[in-house]
């Protein structure tokens, strides 16, 4: 009767330290993604500089990089994957959105000199569905 219960008592404790352990974990990757979402949120509907968005375009393609966010076959744009994290930028004098690999492989530093004190918003946030992390920003440039 007491082996019994022992075993009994022994199974309940093992499924009860496996559920706190997977609560602890779930609520970990939440204020972890809580984290994460913050920095970027930030500036969603604010104006920033040049600068400042070059700093953001920056962050994200390290982010890109310790992640190892794999790259298209031709090596030049980030695949979205559930922890990729991509931006977009529309300026004033093109029709179509750029992408911040060919803001940031062809020279940052022209873009500093000719949009270092341009305003840009943040117009848009796309989160990842799985994780609910931020997947995209887009940024328009509301001022030369």
């Amino acid at each position: 009767m007491k082996k019994k219960l022992l075993v009994i008592l022994g199974i309940f404790i093992i499924i009860l330290l496996f559920s706190v352990y997977l609560v602890y974990n779930y609520r970990k990757g939440v204020i972890q993604a809580q984290g994460f979402n913050k920095q970027y949120e930030n500036y969603y509907q604010k104006t920033i500089l040049g600068t400042d968005l070059a700093t953001v375009m920056n962050k994200a393609m390290d982010y890109n990089k310790r992640n190892d966010i794999t790259k298209d076959s031709n090596d030049r744009y980030y695949i979205e994957t559930e922890n990729s994290l991509l931006i977009e930028v529309k300026f004033l004098e093109k029709e179509e959105t750029v992408k911040m690999e060919d803001i940031l492989l062809q020279d940052m530093e022209n873009f500093i000199n000719f949009y270092a004190t341009a305003s840009f918003k943040c117009t848009k946030i796309e989160y990842h569905q799985e994780n609910k992390q931020v997947k995209s920003l887009f940024f328009e440039q509301i001022q030369l």
